[in-house]
């Protein structure tokens, strides 16, 4: 029996084997690199949703805030808030 044709197979099924395992760690390597860039984008983007969730409750403080002073005095509140005054609350909050 030759051992050269089963020595050539047995080393070209090793190689086969090592060049996939090669191709899956690169894969792997290029998976977890995606879901890197994906939790940095989703971080990014709940930041930016709490940066306007913020905003928007302080925008709101401030409403009710000027709406109570210009019940106090209607020509504080709404001269402070909306640039002019009003004589009637145009604004959605009810006192």
């Amino acid at each position: 029996m030759e051992v050269k044709p089963v020595l050539e197979v047995l080393v070209g099924k090793t190689v086969e084997q090592s060049l996939l395992e090669v191709m899956e760690e690169e894969e792997l390597s290029n998976l977890r690199e995606q879901q890197r860039q994906f939790q940095e984008l989703r971080n990014a983007e709940l930041v930016e949703q709490q940066r306007l969730e913020e905003e928007d409750r302080r925008r709101r403080a401030e409403k009710v805030l000027f709406c109570s002073l210009a019940v106090l005095d209607p020509g504080v509140g709404h001269t402070l808030y909306h640039g002019r005054t009003f004589s009637i609350c145009p604004c959605p909050l009810s006192f």
